[in-house]
């Protein structure tokens, strides 16, 4: 009798959105938002010079806050 082997979960890929999608969530400037990248405080993924995106749920790790998500263990 063969034995199934369990399967690894493979995480989705993250969603990343806009500086001012971060803004909204912290209830900060999308300018402020900006800042913090530039300073390495939280992670972003730049496309060229112009085009920058962030991971909310990395982001909101980054600064120590904790989603929904997160605290119900849906996240992992």
């Amino acid at each position: 009798m063969k034995t199934l082997q369990q399967t690894k979960q493979v995480e989705a890929p993250p969603v990343v959105v806009g500086a001012k999608a971060i803004a909204k969530a912290l209830s900060c400037s999308t300018r402020y938002v900006h800042i913090l990248a530039e300073q390495g405080t939280i992670p972003h993924y730049r496309w060229g010079k112009a085009l920058i995106r962030f991971d909310q749920a990395a982001v909101f790790k980054a600064l120590g806050i904790q989603t929904e998500a997160a605290a119900s263990g849906k996240g992992q």
